[in-house]
């Protein structure tokens, strides 16, 4: 009966101990994302991977239908820049999410066949652009531009990138569709942006 207390004692604990954390590192909202090419799994599967990442790194993630709807709604309607900042919409929408920090970006997709040897190749390369506001301090606290991750990188790298997407990448398979070269790419693409905040902030 004592085994049995002291177990669920440390049960409750490390409950509280996750509960606090996420408390102590607040609020996010993985959004707005724009994306080019790309097909709906493999945008979805990118949200997925950011909210992952965000959750695992002690903050508590915003359901997603919320943040959509709350974009949806605002009024007047954010602007998109090509920088992808506007520094008074982003407040304006963290505001509105009552988030203490908001995940947003773009994404691109280039799908495309390539000659390997004897015969073609499929091969998708994901292009990132990746920021983190801080709604308190009310500016771009990290920021990732321009980064790429190919479907067909080397084994070398695919240790590291998994462990910050924290899940394996995506299997692709020689004349496979181009679904999963795209999310491949997309997670190594993520990895890769948000390697260095992971490395400084990751793990509280």
């Amino acid at each position: 009966m004592k085994t049995i207390r002291l177990t669920t004692l440390a049960a409750a604990c490390g409950l509280l101990a996750s509960i606090c954390t996420a408390q102590a590192a607040g609020t996010v909202a993985v959004g707005p994302w724009r994306f080019t090419e790309g097909n709906e799994t493999s945008r979805t599967m990118l949200i997925s991977t950011v909210k992952r990442i965000m959750e695992h790194n002690g903050f508590t993630v915003l359901p997603q239908n919320r943040v959509q709807s709350t974009y949806d709604g605002l009024r007047p309607a954010m602007k998109h820049r090509r920088s992808g900042v506007n520094l008074p919409d982003l407040a304006r929408y963290a505001h509105a999410l009552q988030a203490d920090r908001l995940v947003f970006g773009a994404a691109s997709w280039h799908t495309r066949s390539i000659w390997v040897g004897t015969g073609p190749k499929t091969i998708s390369t994901a292009t990132i652009d990746l920021f983190i506001y801080n709604a308190k301090a009310n500016k771009i606290a990290y920021q990732a531009l321009g980064v790429e991750g190919r479907s067909d990188e080397k084994e070398s790298v695919i240790k590291d990138i998994a462990a910050v997407v924290l899940t394996p990448l995506v299997t692709v398979v020689s004349g496979g569709p181009a679904t999963p070269r795209e999310q491949r790419a997309a997670q190594i693409a993520l990895g890769r942006a948000l390697r260095p905040w992971t490395a400084k902030h990751g793990n509280r």
